[in-house]
């Protein structure tokens, strides 16, 4: 096939392959074969990077079609787990969630697949159900059904020991493969960068968990969007305006399939970040000053507040609210974002304050039964960014039980005394297309 300038791919020569594919094939006036069509649909997926400017959007249109497609087939399911897988893939398709589950694991936890890793002693009492459970975390990961990255604090505190600690290091890095999640203090950054923009421009709810790729290191990002450029779907997926096969049902082959990109849209992300990272400091100031505003808040009336301004540095943030185009200006549209729902929810704000008062309630429970506060810290960075969650029994008390984190951000979050529960979800990812 004769192909464009430069090695780009032309309509012409789109029409050409199209024309070779069908070549002494009949079909029905305005329909294509399904083995043509998944012929077709694989070959501009494939050399989607080659296509002209206009072969491209002629692509683009096909694509938007097919997601049309596939979410009128979602909508007419009943609730069950084909129901949730299919949502889960279309929102990978439209680069909203990462293509494979993301797991993140507890202090306890972490400390348990150590000993495995290294062949060290498990306790007798859950010796096989952890040994389960290792091993079943393990295959997942090494066979790209889920990754568990690295995060800063586990990372950063077994740098910091002997030579056993780095011997878990080791065991760490098989279990993340390189993968890692950004300093938590990024995390925020980006949260907060979320907040602020969605509160100016007017947007509902924040779905955190949408904006995966702010939680993770760029080279792991770059490593995700390199290995996984499509998504595969059992069956071929029709053009929305017609609903249904391509052809005949029964006369299509069982083995066909259809693959769709992943839209990550590089240049809407890049641009993004290049915006948040030229005001990361000023964003640092901004929080800071808004969580000194919500203490007061909680220990004062708001006819006591007019003081409080006067003695903090308002420049900065007040410069940032004026340059992301925030109204009214100065303090008046400032202090609205800082009294917003958008700035409450911020995660890494929210999840810790409801935590630790959550614990301070919970006398009886005691502060000796949580992991530590650094688990508090890192789990509510993450947490709006994870598929599922392993934590310890008191920490899963807490934010699962008491304060409903995993309905708020769709999170599996179970406690690893909970291994019936664990191992059935693991089996699903497995099994999952």
């Amino acid at each position: 096939m004769t192909q464009g300038l430069a090695g780009m791919i032309t309509k012409e020569n789109i029409r050409q392959y199209l024309d070779k594919l069908s070549s002494g094939i009949g079909s029905e006036q305005g329909q294509m074969p399904s083995h043509v069509w998944q012929k077709f649909h694989e070959y501009i997926v494939t050399h989607y990077k080659r296509l002209d400017k206009e072969t491209r959007a002629y692509a683009n249109e096909i694509f938007d079609q097919m997601e049309a497609s596939l979410e009128q087939r979602i909508e007419s399911l009943p609730e069950s787990s084909e129901k949730k897988t299919l949502s889960r893939k279309l929102a990978v398709v439209r680069g909203e969630r990462p293509p494979l589950p993301v797991l993140y694991l507890d202090t306890p936890v972490i400390e348990v697949m150590i000993k495995y890793a290294l062949g060290q002693h498990l306790p007798r009492s859950t010796a096989e159900n952890s040994e389960a459970l290792c091993k079943g975390i393990l295959a997942l990961v090494k066979d790209e059904k889920l990754i568990c990255p690295e995060d800063n604090f586990h990372r950063e505190a077994l740098q910091l020991g002997g030579i056993r600690a780095r011997e878990g290091l080791n065991a760490i890095r098989r279990l993340s493969h390189g993968l890692s999640f950004k300093h938590s203090q990024a995390i925020e950054d980006f949260q907060i960068f979320r907040a602020l923009r969605g509160f100016i421009d007017g947007y509902g709810p924040i779905d955190y968990k949408r904006f995966w790729q702010d939680a993770f290191e760029t080279e792991t990002v770059n490593a995700i969007v390199k290995k996984h450029a499509s998504i595969t779907f059992k069956d071929i997926l029709a053009l929305a305006e017609k609903p249904g096969p391509p052809e005949d049902q029964q006369a299509r082959p069982s083995s066909l399939s259809t693959r769709l990109r992943i839209r990550y849209d590089e240049a809407s992300l890049k641009y993004e970040q290049k915006l948040q990272q030229r005001s990361t400091r000023h964003l640092r100031d901004l929080v800071r000053l808004g969580m000194k505003y919500q203490n007061r808040m909680r220990e004062a009336q708001k006819q006591h507040l007019d003081g409080f301004w006067a003695g903090q540095k308002l420049d900065l943030p007040i410069a940032l609210w004026n340059g992301y185009g925030g109204k009214p200006e100065g303090l008046e549209g400032l202090v609205s974002f800082y009294e917003s729902e958008y700035f409450r929810n911020i995660p890494a704000i929210k999840i810790k304050w409801d935590i630790w008062h959550t614990l301070s309630a919970d006398h009886a429970g005691g502060l000796n039964r949580l992991t530590g506060p650094a688990d508090v810290n890192i789990l509510s960075y993450l947490l709006p960014y994870t598929d599922i969650m392993i934590l310890g029994r008191k920490m899963t008390d807490v934010v699962r039980d008491k304060l409903r984190f995993d309905l708020m951000f769709k999170t599996a979050i179970y406690s690893m005394d909970e291994h019936d529960l664990i191992m059935a979800a693991l089996k699903e990812i497995a099994r999952a297309e």
